[in-house]
């Protein structure tokens, strides 16, 4: 089989089966086009199969393969984290611009979802930033190659996330503070003023998901309560009452803006 049938013949969407034979192959996509006809091994047509049957059983393509790839870079990605998003990006476009402004502002990032940041004190005293919720450690990864001269701490209630966390740091070359902790746990390791920075738990307990979302991805990483927005308030709870914290940027559906309204030291 050529690498042409081999796309031609497969049953689920082209872009998915070019990702899947390219992991095979270990070739990039422009590969795919310039030897189209160049013969799969028995053993790569084998494998590349049984890559194809568990994307037909919805498996996410980027746990099939093991990584993703976020702000132009690769990521290591397993079942206990939930896979980076493009919408994603967005949050890490307004922490990076939050830091130079300490402005408040709401930005739409996907459809009914935002991104938000809310200063709780002098923005420009920052000298660290914590990744509540940090999964595959690429947010905090992101934001420690635009800003080196930051402290970056990562944190997570599941074991298993920061040791995927901790892979992806070591891979990408950089000095990430990762620990397992609830919320602001970690905040007692900080004694700069530092922001909060998270995509959170956001989705209400009984929202319907995609199959692949639903059967594939951490629930822990995806539900927070009746209305989404149970993690949301106990995380602007704790950061409010931590007097080193001088901001929040969240990622969480509009209808939870209300929650940022009123929020300040005073609170």
């Amino acid at each position: 089989m050529t690498i042409k049938e081999a796309l031609e013949t497969a049953e689920i969407e082209r872009l998915d089966a070019e990702i899947l034979l390219c992991h095979v192959l270990e070739c990039s996509r422009e590969s795919l086009i310039t030897q189209s006809n160049r013969e799969l091994t028995e053993n790569q047509h084998e494998v590349l199969q049984e890559l194809y049957k568990r994307r037909e059983a919805l498996e996410p393509v980027a746990y099939i393969t093991g990584t993703k790839e976020f702000y132009g870079r690769p990521f290591i990605v397993t079942s206990d984290v939930l896979i980076p998003r493009p919408a994603t990006e967005g949050l890490v476009e307004l922490a990076l611009d939050f830091i130079k402004t300490g402005n408040s502002e709401v930005r739409d990032i996907d459809t009914d979802v935002i991104a938000i940041a809310v200063p709780l004190g002098d923005v420009s005293e920052t000298k660290a930033m914590l990744d509540v919720g940090t999964g595959s450690g690429c947010i905090a990864i992101t934001l420690k190659k635009q800003l080196p001269e930051l402290e970056v701490f990562g944190t997570d209630i599941s074991e298993e996330a920061v040791e995927v966390a901790k892979r992806n740091a070591e891979f990408s070359v950089v000095k990430i503070y990762n620990s397992k902790g609830s919320l602001l746990d970690a905040a007692k390791n900080i004694d700069v003023p530092f922001i909060v920075v998270s995509n959170p738990p956001y989705i209400p307990e009984e929202e319907p998901l995609m199959k692949d979302v639903a059967d594939y991805e951490p629930s822990l990483a995806l539900f927070s309560g009746e209305d989404g927005g149970d993690l949301v308030r106990e995380l602007l709870k704790q950061a409010v009452a931590n007097p080193l914290c001088r901001g929040v940027v969240v990622e969480c559906k509009k209808e939870h803006q209300k929650l940022f309204e009123n929020i300040s030291r005073s609170t």
